[in-house]
């Protein structure tokens, strides 16, 4: 798990705990006190949980941003950062296999991607019969990073990250801290689970 990533699942896990504890707290003090003490000392639990929540919020949004940031970073276009061997291989017909393996070795290489991310459009485009309507080409299949792929990937785990703090408020199956859907998005938040996979992809 990248550095931003595991930011967020920490803000997340730490208000997750938080959440437990001020719970727990609440009911014993609902054990322990007289009703109106008792609801003093809930308000003062909950409001502190208040700010709990906001501080992990924050953290999960300056992590985003952060990220942001660095995937603008790696984007930026830089012809020193050009690999010439690559570039000569790019002049013949790669199968798929051929060019993921250019596309694999250059995932740190923000203007390597960005050249390999034009070369795949303009070489599936140069592919498509005009006569047929054809959606995907042979090196679609391709996973090559870029910049927007990584800015969508960072929005879409910090959205997540913080609709999870905010779904543990409640008491059914679908939200609050006992959730077994919030304790999983709690628990394995960032990891593969098939259905972020090519997000993960974008940052990995």
């Amino acid at each position: 798990m990248n550095t931003y990533l595991q930011t967020m699942k920490n803000a997340l896990t730490s208000y997750y705990n938080a959440a437990q504890a001020c719970e727990e707290k609440a009911q014993e003090a609902r054990k322990i006190y007289q009703q109106d003490v008792a609801s003093g000392v809930v308000k003062k639990l909950f409001a502190q949980l208040q700010e709990n929540k906001a501080a992990a919020i924050n953290a999960i949004n300056d992590a985003r941003d952060k990220a942001i940031e660095a995937a603008y970073r790696w984007g930026t276009l830089d012809g020193s950062k050009i690999n010439d061997g690559d570039m000569k291989l790019l002049k013949f017909d790669l199968s798929p296999e051929q060019f993921e393996t250019i596309v694999q070795r250059s995932r740190d290489n923000g203007t390597m991607c960005f050249i390999l991310d034009q070369y795949a459009k303009k070489h599936d485009r140069d592919e498509a019969d005009p006569r047929e309507f054809r959606l995907l080409g042979r090196l679609s299949c391709v996973m090559i990073p870029t910049v927007e792929g990584k800015v969508n990937a960072y929005n879409s785990f910090a959205d997540s990250a913080i609709a999870s703090i905010h779904n543990m408020s409640g008491n059914d199956w679908e939200f609050g801290i006992n959730s077994p859907i919030t304790q999983e998005s709690v628990a394995h938040f960032g990891e593969p689970n098939g259905m972020n996979d090519d997000l993960l992809e974008m940052i990995s």
